[in-house]
C-alpha cells in the first residue's frame, strides 16, 4: 500500500477511506491470480452497512523472458565479452517497470533490458548519475546488436 486517506479527525470513524496499492508481478497472468484472490477477500463483508469497492489498473507489465530474448542476451554477452567487458543479464524479471516490456508485448520480438549507460540512482534524486566510461563500449555494443540482427548474425526467432 503505498497511498492511503481516510477522515479528517483522530476521534471521528471516517465516513470514507480510500487506499492505493503498487503490485508488481512477474508475469502477465499473475495479474489475474492477485485480482481474483482480492476479488474474492472482498466476499467477506466484515463491518456491516459500509461498501468496499476496487479498480485494477495495469500500467506496467512485466517484461517476460522468452527463448528468443535469452539468445539475443547471450549474443549480446559474448560481443561485450570481445571488448573485455562482462554484461550482465537477469533471466527474472526485477519487478520494476519498463518500456521495453510494451515492445515485447505488442511485437512478440525477442527483447532485452539494461543495454543503457551504466550509472546509479536511476529515477532518483540529485545522486543520479552516468558512468562516462560507459559510453563507448556501450555504443559499440548497441552498433554491433543492430547490424549482428540486421545481416542474421544474432539468434531473432520469433516467440
Amino acid at each position: 500500500w503505498t497511498v492511503a486517506s481516510a477522515g479528517a479527525r483522530r476521534n471521528v470513524i471516517p465516513e470514507d477511506a480510500r487506499a492505493t496499492a503498487d503490485v508488481r508481478v512477474l508475469t502477465v497472468a499473475d495479474y489475474e491470480l492477485i485480482e481474483e484472490q482480492v476479488r474474492h477477500r472482498l466476499q467477506n463483508q466484515l463491518i456491516p452497512d459500509t461498501r468496499v469497492t476496487m479498480e485494477f489498473e495495469r500500467r506496467r507489465p512485466p517484461l517476460e523472458a522468452t527463448a528468443a530474448s535469452r539468445a539475443l542476451a547471450r549474443h549480446a554477452q559474448a560481443v561485450y565479452r570481445e571488448i573485455g567487458r562482462t554484461l550482465s543479464v537477469t533471466e527474472e524479471a526485477s519487478g520494476g517497470g519498463t518500456d521495453a516490456a510494451f515492445a515485447a508485448l505488442e511485437t512478440g520480438a525477442p527483447v532485452i533490458e539494461g543495454l543503457g549507460l551504466q550509472g546509479f540512482g536511476a529515477h532518483s534524486s540529485a545522486a543520479e548519475y552516468v558512468d562516462l566510461r560507459s559510453i563507448e563500449p556501450r555504443l559499440y555494443l548497441l552498433t554491433r546488436l543492430i547490424m549482428d540482427v540486421a545481416t542474421g548474425a544474432a539468434p531473432l526467432a520469433a516467440r
